[in-house]
């Protein structure tokens, strides 16, 4: 009677063992799997363009970043690596003026359509942005611009010449009674070693020589200069005869 008592308190402890170890197994891999299930990813996207949506044929808009960075955060590394590419891209960053005023305002950033299980944070989240009525500008001269820097010390400047000698200007009402010339500006990686032919931006400058925000049209032009050799002056020539009558005078003899 004892063996079977003692068989039975045995077999129900071991029975005991196995269902905790059993559930505790379970448990523990359920566990897991939610914790993989629940694993996310980010990325950061840098220079995503901004769209903004405002009344172009009004108003003229600047003063603004045209890019932000987007963090990216979601548990599906197929759908997050498509967004990341710019060609499979399905969001975009936008900024909303269209009841926007004159004057500088600030404006949110918002994202949209964002595939689901994604999330995304615009960096900043909110952009400054000048908005003014819009002007035009026609037949305003271009001035060509080079540093004397620029020139090789043997050459001078013997003509230049820019194949749009007038252009356009789109800017705001303010701006565009602060343009004191439109000026074509040699790249300041270029040295003038001989003639030169080349395409040059145009820039439109305050009396302080200060870019103004504004669209030029057309935006570049091509500048053509022709150079000479530096001609000696009177007084290197008087420099150098004196210097020969020296050297002829010391080699006479006592």
């Amino acid at each position: 009677m004892r063996k079977n008592s003692l068989y039975i308190v045995s077999s129900l402890f071991f029975a005991f063992v196995l269902f905790v170890y059993a559930t505790s197994t379970n448990f523990q891999n359920s566990t897991t799997v939610r914790q993989v299930k629940s694993e996310t990813y980010s990325n950061t996207i840098p220079n995503v363009p901004i769209d903004i949506q405002y009344d172009n044929n009004q108003y003229f808009i600047s003063g603004f970043a045209s890019e932000v960075s987007v963090i990216l955060t979601g548990a599906n590394r197929v759908t997050l690596a498509s967004e990341m590419q710019e060609s499979t891209r399905k969001f975009k960053v936008t900024a909303d003026l269209k009841d926007a005023s004159e004057g500088t305002i600030e404006v949110p950033l918002t994202i949209e359509n964002l595939p689901n299980g994604l999330t995304a944070v615009a960096t900043p989240q909110k952009i400054t942005v000048k908005v003014g009525k819009k002007v035009r500008r026609d037949n305003m001269t271009v001035v060509p611009q080079i540093e004397q820097s620029q020139i090789d010390p043997k050459l001078q400047i013997d003509s230049v010449a820019v194949s749009n000698e007038r252009v356009s200007v789109t800017t705001d009402q303010e701006t565009v009674t602060k343009i004191d010339r439109i000026i074509a500006v040699l790249p300041t990686s270029e040295r003038i070693t001989g003639n030169y032919t080349g395409s040059v931006p145009l820039q439109a400058i305050d009396r302080n020589g200060v870019a103004l925000p504004v669209v030029i049209t057309p935006f570049d032009t091509i500048m053509k200069i022709t150079t000479k050799p530096v001609a000696p002056s009177s007084s290197s020539s008087s420099s150098s005869e004196n210097s020969s009558t020296t050297k002829a005078n010391s080699s006479k003899p006592n």
